[in-house]
């Protein structure tokens, strides 16, 4: 028979409980099994056996909550040395995620607590793991199947009627589950058809948009990434009262993922240093070199702002994202002032509002503690931001009796760190305890971390994709002919992509996504058939096939006659 676990106390500290009221000073808290069963000020008697954690000069919080990552194999550690002791999966196959989330609750795996709803329903398929209904039997027989297979609540994205959505939100409603959504049209008919929240904030720009201009510009803006951020410049503030008052009337969640905005703000030069000197641990080896060119580069460039000068053609990676970034600087900025406005307007109407990073486009863990920091930027109070990723956070995963706050009778998540986030925001960085479920955990890196369950496949939403080589010209040369230009044809070409013959990489210049020219110097021209390819950079958008294309042959023939070897 198992020893019965000591009692935990954590005392001395400042206790931010999650609820927003005044802190309390030289708090005293006190788990048993998994679950708290004391919340006190003062001295206190507590069990001689009991494990204690001074907290003297630091400052207690609920466990942190991220409500929009999409969850990978090496995310475990980050969240949890992060102080982030539950996280939403927003769309991953769902035999794997929640075998994933199984496996981190039966402690085989370390991680934060996950709550997963598959795929998701789409107005149209883009991967394996998405869900179209035909018709409304169909979207709610596809919930039923849902709900019993064990999801934690109902996701839907671009693209699903009103209709189709109400009949998904019904299904839902009747067993207690939530659903949440990706809007590219007004939040307003999605609430009341039984959205509980959105992603990104979507909708609610888009809610306020009403003049011909504004209109226009909307429609105007075609790429995925950019439908979640750019309408907030068009946004209209004086329809700010009467949307804030009706989503705070319905109780709607608006998860804005503000931490995105950052690399459009100027923040990349303060970030990617904290990333880069945070992923030389050695304890992070096991992390892809995919994966850290996504936090260092890749995410700038998908997130950032375009330049004054526009290009004369813009480069494409699928219909998600441009390489030169979403919107200009200036629009950028004037969308994330009025996104503030509209957040604080929300707040002081009651309304819900919480945090999401949609890590691991950013780096998992940390880019949670970026979020509130830009939502104390956008206006909201340190408290706020707070409650944002606590109280509010766990009401949106539908858990509010169990997590979010540091009450006697919940769950025991809570976190100790140095400082005083309500006087600096960024003191939550500063993670010293971290107690996920009543258990102490382990906040450290580790090389030989190792998660067994491996994603059923490797294609991610960023990075460059693999190209398609269909054409050469010229196709024939002869040995020793002086250097030739070739002509290269197919798809997914971009200003890096570099021509590979016979395997050496030579001169490549990027003439449009269809085509690329290419300098072949003579001495590699030696009798034979070579095969001539494309690649792109990493990050690659299929982490494990890389980013070279199909070869094409290229024959060599022997020197023309009468020409010297």
């Amino acid at each position: 028979m198992a020893a019965k676990k000591a009692p935990i106390v954590v005392r001395g500290g400042r206790l931010i409980d999650g609820n927003g009221g005044k802190p309390v000073d030289n708090a005293t808290v006190v788990i048993e099994g998994n679950r708290i069963t004391r919340v006190d000020s003062g001295q206190v008697d507590v069990p001689k056996e009991a494990r204690i954690i001074d907290a003297r000069g630091k400052t207690m919080l609920p466990g942190l909550i991220d409500n929009h990552v999409h969850y990978r194999v090496f995310c475990g550690e980050l969240f949890l040395a992060h102080g982030v002791t539950s996280v939403r999966d927003l769309g991953n196959p769902l035999d794997w995620i929640m075998a994933q989330r199984d496996a981190v609750a039966l402690g085989k795996v370390p991680g934060p607590r996950i709550f997963c709803a598959g795929g998701g329903f789409y107005g149209k398929s883009t991967a394996a793991h998405h869900m179209v209904p035909a018709d409304l039997a169909d979207a709610r027989r596809m919930s039923k199947r849902l709900i019993e297979m064990g999801v934690d609540y109902l996701k839907m994205h671009l693209g699903v009627p009103v209709d189709i959505t109400q009949a998904i939100a019904e299904v839902g409603r009747a067993v207690g589950l939530r659903l949440t959504g990706h809007l590219e049209t007004s939040i307003v008919p999605y609430a009341e058809a039984g959205v509980d929240g959105v992603e990104h904030a979507t909708g609610c720009a888009e809610a306020t948009i009403r003049s011909e201009k504004g209109k226009k510009g909307l429609a105007s803006i075609k790429l995925w990434l950019a439908k979640f951020l750019a309408p907030w410049s068009l946004a209209e503030k004086e329809h700010y009262p009467e949307v804030t008052d009706f989503l705070a009337k319905k109780g709607t969640f608006i998860e804005p993922t503000s931490v995105l905005w950052g690399a459009s703000l100027g923040a990349r030069e303060r970030w990617e240093k904290e990333d880069y000197e945070l992923l030389k641990n050695p304890g992070l080896s096991y992390l892809a070199v995919n994966d850290r060119l996504i936090w260092l580069d890749h995410y700038y460039i998908a997130y950032g702002a375009r330049a004054k000068q526009e290009p004369k053609q813009d480069v494409l990676i699928g219909n998600r994202y441009s390489i030169y970034g979403i919107h200009p600087e200036s629009q950028m900025r004037e969308g994330f002032q009025r996104l503030g406005e509209f957040l604080c307007q929300l707040v002081k109407a009651g309304g819900n509002v919480v945090t999401g990073t949609d890590a691991p486009a950013v780096l998992p863990g940390l880019s949670l503690h970026r979020d509130m920091e830009c939502l104390v930027a956008a206006g909201l109070t340190p408290m706020q931001a707070i409650m944002a990723a606590t109280k509010v956070g766990a009401d949106y995963l539908g858990k509010k009796k169990e997590l979010g706050s540091i009450e006697k009778g919940k769950l025991a998540d809570l976190i100790v760190v140095r400082g005083d986030p309500l006087k600096d925001i960024t003191h939550t960085r500063q993670i010293d305890t971290v107690i996920k479920d009543g258990e102490i955990m382990d906040i450290s890196y580790h090389a030989d971390f190792f998660n067994p369950i491996a994603r059923p496949h490797s294609q991610e939403f960023y990075g460059y994709p693999t190209p398609r080589l269909d054409n050469l010209s010229p196709k024939v040369a002869f040995a020793n002919d002086a250097e030739l230009e070739m002509v290269l044809k197919g798809k997914d070409f971009f200003p890096v992509s570099v021509v590979c013959f016979g395997g050496s990489p030579v001169a490549t210049r990027f003439v449009s996504q269809s085509e690329v020219a290419a300098r072949v110097p003579s001495y590699l021209l030696s009798v034979g058939t070579v095969p001539v390819s494309v690649v792109n950079p990493k990050p690659t958008e299929w982490s494990e096939g890389g980013g070279t294309s199909n070869s094409v042959p290229f024959i060599v023939q022997f020197p023309r006659a009468g020409k010297a070897v």
